[in-house]
């Protein structure tokens, strides 16, 4: 589910949100920062961050700003076990030919 949400200059938006979740940017500049991120963000009208932990999230407008915060996508049950396979497989020991 996604929300359209309208600041003015200064104001300060708090999100709770997990990893994956998207704040876009419709109109205007915000400045985001997110729990663990090493660098703050700036985006302007058209950009979108993807959140990559989630948590406490604070976004401010500079100046007049129109953003869309988006849910993130569900990702389908079997995913994660694709990763995991991919992982094990890379584990694995690779053979080696024998040469005479």
């Amino acid at each position: 589910m996604a929300r359209i949400i309208d600041l003015h200059g200064g104001e300060l938006l708090r999100l709770d949100t997990t990893a994956g979740a998207r704040v876009q940017v419709l109109f205007g500049t915000v400045w985001l920062t997110e729990p663990h991120r090493l660098d703050d963000v700036f985006a302007a009208s058209g950009e979108e961050v993807v959140l990559d932990y989630g948590g406490r999230v604070l976004v401010e407008a500079q100046g007049f700003a129109r953003v869309v915060v988006a849910a993130p996508q569900p990702q389908p049950a079997f995913a994660g076990l694709i990763a995991q396979l991919h992982a094990a497989m890379r584990r694995l020991p690779v053979p080696t030919l024998a040469t005479t």
